[in-house]
């Protein structure tokens, strides 16, 4: 089921990661945003983030039913080293307060300027959400032994590693790509009014 609650982790992100650079190049570019393309990215962030939500749902449920030899270990986990990013960081901000803003959004309109500063919190908190669901899967696999007899530990050396430096460059690395792609194939670029 990991798979598939990957794949749709990765469209929850993406469509977060869209509406945050729409409304990014937008302000940089000193145009004004359309709240009608707002509004549906933030649409189909809400159904997205439903079917997502119900997948990790199930697969929690699923491990609860089963609980085979590694359920103890997790418990013990989750209430312990990864309770902060698990529930506080993973399910309360970066799902369920998404969730039930945007389904809030849905009935009520509030004016676009408290709309547009919510859903520019919105894609942030997501995007926040999903990193740590995949902190806790790769990094919380690792934080347990094979054996089941005790933790291990996980320090990412910011000052002379090299872990946090490799990822902040590949989380930066696609926004130049972006911004190189949006100078070369700009694709806001009008036509002349004589054609």
């Amino acid at each position: 089921m990991m798979p598939v609650i990957f794949l749709f982790s990765a469209m929850v992100s993406g469509i977060a990661l869209v509406m945050f650079i729409y409304m990014a190049v937008s302000y940089f570019r000193k145009q004004k945003i359309d709240m009608n393309v707002l509004d549906t990215i933030a649409k189909y962030l809400f159904y997205i983030l439903i079917i997502d939500f119900s997948l990790e749902s199930l697969d929690q449920i699923h491990r609860i039913y089963v609980a085979d030899e590694s359920f103890d270990i997790l418990k013990i986990l989750v209430h312990g080293k990864l309770f902060f990013s698990f529930f506080i960081m993973q399910i309360a901000l970066g799902t369920l307060v998404p969730l039930f803003t945007l389904g809030y959004l849905q009935f009520k309109k509030p004016r676009e300027k408290v709309r547009k500063t919510i859903y520019l919190l919105l894609s942030i908190l997501v995007l926040v959400g999903i990193f740590f669901m995949r902190w806790n899967v790769v990094i919380g696999g690792q934080l347990f032994s094979k054996s089941f007899y005790g933790f291990t530990t996980y320090k990412a050396s910011i000052l002379e590693g090299t872990d946090v430096t490799l990822s902040l460059l590949w989380f930066i690395l696609p926004f130049f790509i972006l911004a190189f792609l949006l100078w070369l194939l700009p694709p806001w670029k009008k036509a002349d009014h004589h054609q």
